[in-house]
This record gives structure tokens, C-alpha cells and sequence, in this order.
């Protein structure tokens, strides 16, 4: 079946600029004085910083490059250890990889499929320097708890809050917890850039400062400078001992269409949390599906909608097919175990640690879920899973 015959495609864009925010960017893409590092940047920065209740907040170019800024202000040496969930997007893990650190992968909660407080407990040794708090699917990780092992053993802990602008535990924002803070912009995300983007975030004005050196080709102002021409522009510095600083720009049309849905963003909230809301009620009868717990005074983002799909004739293969084939829904499966990707194995990590993970993988089902759903598509989603599940049950397996 070609996509273009789907009824409900799986989404490439998760929100959408509304008409008069269109407007807007056409009126700053006229009236720009340059279309990077500029004004629109600089309030966006602002307003994200005042959003999470942080001191200091840096756009980048991806929350990829928010995690590479984050690894190389963490002190980290080859051999260091650094313990982040099997069950991530591989971003997560590329600039600890890249450190020459070594990645120990931690398990996930069979409830809320976010990483396991007892499995970091069990990993943890006096090698460990970092922990990555992966907040997925819109869900926080346990971060009183985590922050509560990290002083134990004084390691770092930098949260990968790509899919979580928004949410919280209680009231304490994703982001706010770490020492950094790592968002994303792509436009497969709640926030959108038009296209990509991220964000990373710290209360401390110290690292503020490298990141700003570090973002953009360790450009500095001169102290000083009598002449604004002389000796140059600008200085070019190391912020930090011995790191090579990046070009991870964020440039001013894709700031200011972040801007636009981060002023709306506790509202896209809202909605994506009574669009899942009304899906998981109508579904409450088919206990197949088992979605993401929600502890209690945890705030969720709602990025994607998935579940674990369990069923004595059936398996969760089946129900993407049925849904695919007969009701016209892309249903997909995310983020295999990082030890089953080809980069990792050749690398070393070719062992398989996280069970859960492993189970999980073999067994979820992400439905399609995004901003601003129409009803009718909702409704379609709600009776197809229904008839597929139904008609699944009086199948039996040979």
C-alpha cells in the first residue's frame, strides 16, 4: 500500500505554525538584519530560560549537539563511565561514543518505560561520572531519585529532555533538574523549528559562558576594543581547556518559529494530554494494550503515544499489520536497544544487558499522535485498534 493512500500516515510534523504566526516569520524573513545570531535567537533563549525557570538557556542547531556541548563540559575522559537507558534514540549516546567513555546502559521500568531507578543503583560504581536522564515519550525519568544517586557518587547528571518540553514533577520542569538541560526543536517534536533545533539549558553562570564560546567557533568580543575594527570583529577563544569549539548555530527563522509554539506550548500540552486521554479511556476494555504509567505528580508531555501490546493469539507484528492493511494507519516501533545497532557492536557494546528493554522493543506499538488531531482521525484510530484487536482475538496462531 502506498502512503498516499494511508488515512492517518505516521506524522512527520508533530505541530504546526498557525496563520498568523506564518505571518510573523514572513514579516522577520523581510525585516531581518541578519538571519543568524540575532534578536530572534536571543528572545527565544529568554523566554525558554523563563519556561523552565532556569537561569541560562542556549539555542543550538539540534538537542545532538545540546548533548555534545553537555559531554564536553562534563569533565569526562576516555575510560569514564556513563550510564544512560538502552532504550533511547541514539543521539543520547553519540557524544558519550565519541568521548571514548564507556556506556553503560541501564534498563527500563516494565510501568513507564522511562529508565529504572534500581538498575541505575545496581550499575553505578566509583567510575561513574555522568548519568543521562532520558525523559521518554513525553515522561519524565525519576529525577529525585536519580539526583539523589548522583550526589552519592558525585557524578553529573545531564537530563535529555528532547521529547519533554512541558512536562514536570511536581512543578519542577524538565530541564530544571540536571546540570544540563538538552532539548530538541526537530519538527518531529512537540516544539518545531521548521525542521531542526535545540535548546540547552543550566543555572550556572560559569557553564553559560563556555557554551556561548563553544556554540559558535569560540567567538568572544575583544576587552577593551577601542575601534570595533581593530584588530578584528571579534576574538576567538577557547572556552574550554583543550576543546575545540563547534559551529552549532541555531539561526533566526528557525528561533523565532520556536517561539512562536513555545508561547502556546502549555496549551498544545493540554490538548495532546485530552487527545491521549480520550484514546487510552476508549481503549480502558482492551487489556492488550498497556500504555505508559503516569506516577502520581507527574506532569506528561504526550510526544508519542505508545503502548505495550500482549495477546495470547496474536502479537504485536499482527495488530501494526491488520491496522496498516485493513484500516489504512501507519502504526511504527521505536528505539531497538542501542547494543542491536551496527555503530554500537562494532564498537564494543554487543551484549545484551537490558531484558526489559529487549521485551519492550519486541512488543510496543507507537500510534500516529500528534498536535491538533481532527476528531475524525481520533475516532478512526479509537474503532479501528478496536476491530483489529477484536478480530485478532478469535484468530488462533499456528
Amino acid at each position: 500500500m502506498m502512503a498516499d493512500k494511508l488515512k492517518i500516515d505516521f506524522p512527520g510534523i508533530q505541530t504546526r505554525l498557525l496563520k498568523n504566526e506564518e505571518k510573523i516569520i514572513a514579516q522577520y524573513i523581510h525585516s531581518a538584519k541578519t538571519y543568524t545570531m540575532g534578536p530572534r535567537l536571543q528572545e527565544l533563549e529568554n523566554n525558554f530560560a523563563k519556561y523552565i525557570k532556569i537561569g541560562y538557556a542556549v539555542g543550538v542547531n539540534s538537542c545532538t549537539s545540546a548533548l555534545e556541548l553537555a559531554a564536553m563540559l562534563s569533565g569526562l575522559k576516555p575510560g569514564d563511565e556513563v550510564i544512560m537507558p538502552a532504550h533511547t534514540f541514539t543521539s543520547t549516546a553519540l557524544p558519550f561514543l565519541r568521548a571514548r567513555c564507556r556506556l553503560v546502559f541501564v534498563d527500563i521500568d516494565e510501568k513507564t518505560f522511562v529508565m529504572s531507578v534500581g538498575d541505575i543503583e545496581r550499575k553505578m560504581t566509583r567510575r561513574t561520572k555522568v548519568i543521562v536522564a532520558v525523559h521518554l515519550y513525553g515522561l519524565m525519568a525519576p529525577m529525585g531519585e536519580i539526583c539523589r544517586i548522583a550526589r552519592r557518587y558525585n557524578a553529573t547528571v545531564i537530563e535529555d529532555a528532547a521529547q519533554s518540553p512541558g512536562a514536570s514533577i511536581n512543578n519542577k520542569k524538565a530541564g530544571a533538574w540536571g546540570k544540563f538541560g538538552c532539548f530538541s526543536f526537530h519538527s518531529q517534536k512537540n516544539i518545531t523549528a521548521l525542521g531542526e533545533g535545540g535548546m540547552i539549558v543550566t543555572a550556572d553562570k560559569n557553564y553559560y559562558q563556555k557554551l556561548l564560546g563553544l556554540r559558535k567557533i569560540g567567538i568572544c568580543p575583544y576587552k577593551n576594543q577601542k575601534k570595533y575594527w581593530q584588530p578584528a570583529m571579534s576574538n576567538v577563544v577557547e572556552a574550554e581547556a583543550g576543546k575545540i569549539p563547534y559551529n552549532f548555530a541555531l539561526p533566526e527563522i528557525n528561533a523565532a518559529a520556536a517561539n512562536c509554539i513555545l508561547s502556546r506550548i502549555d496549551k498544545i500540552t493540554a490538548k495532546r494530554a485530552a487527545q491521549a486521554g480520550y484514546i487510552k479511556n476508549a481503549l480502558r476494555d482492551f487489556s492488550e494494550l498497556e500504555f505508559q504509567d503516569i506516577p502520581d505528580g507527574y506532569k506528561h508531555a504526550f510526544h508519542l503515544l505508545v503502548a505495550r501490546y500482549t495477546a495470547r493469539h496474536s502479537d504485536r507484528d499482527d495488530l501494526i499489520d491488520m491496522l496498516y492493511s485493513k484500516h489504512r494507519i501507519k502504526c511504527v516501533v521505536q528505539y531497538s536497544p542501542l547494543y542491536n545497532y551496527e555503530l554500537f557492536r562494532r564498537n564494543g557494546y554487543n551484549k545484551k544487558t537490558c531484558p526489559k528493554s529487549d521485551s519492550f522493543f519486541n512488543n510496543m506499538i507507537s500510534f500516529p499522535f500528534w498536535s491538533d488531531m481532527p476528531k475524525d482521525d481520533i475516532e478512526h484510530i479509537v474503532s479501528s485498534v478496536k476491530k483489529a484487536i477484536t478480530t485478532l482475538r478469535t484468530r488462533r496462531r499456528t
